[in-house]
């Protein structure tokens, strides 16, 4: 039965913004915030950041109007870190909930 569930789990987070069979929809700001703290849940199990981002506070949350681009920056701040400069995280989802990225430039 596990086999079978795995089997069928979509991958990515297609359950915020997945519609009516093969449409999407565009989300709103609430969902793309839910999206990346679970985006920045993940890089923190993978231990691709320190566990410490897991109490990092929302900075923002802003869509960028880039040319035809409607992606979102969500940037997380974390205090316990010394560097300036990898102090604060920006990731960024398109409007439909899609992962594009993550840095600490927010570019």
């Amino acid at each position: 039965m596990l086999i079978a569930i795995t089997l069928s789990a979509k991958n990515g987070y297609n359950y915020y913004y997945y519609a009516n069979g093969d449409q999407y929809k565009k989300l709103n700001k609430t969902a793309i915030i839910r999206i990346a703290k679970e985006e920045l849940k993940r890089l923190t199990l993978t231990k691709k950041i320190s566990k410490s981002w897991r109490q990092a506070s929302l900075l923002s949350a802003e869509k960028i109007n880039h040319q035809s681009s409607n992606d979102w920056d969500v940037s997380f701040y974390n205090e316990k870190i010394k560097k300036k400069k990898r102090a604060t995280i920006y990731i960024f989802i398109d409007s439909y909930g899609e992962l594009k990225g993550e840095n600490y430039t927010g570019h």
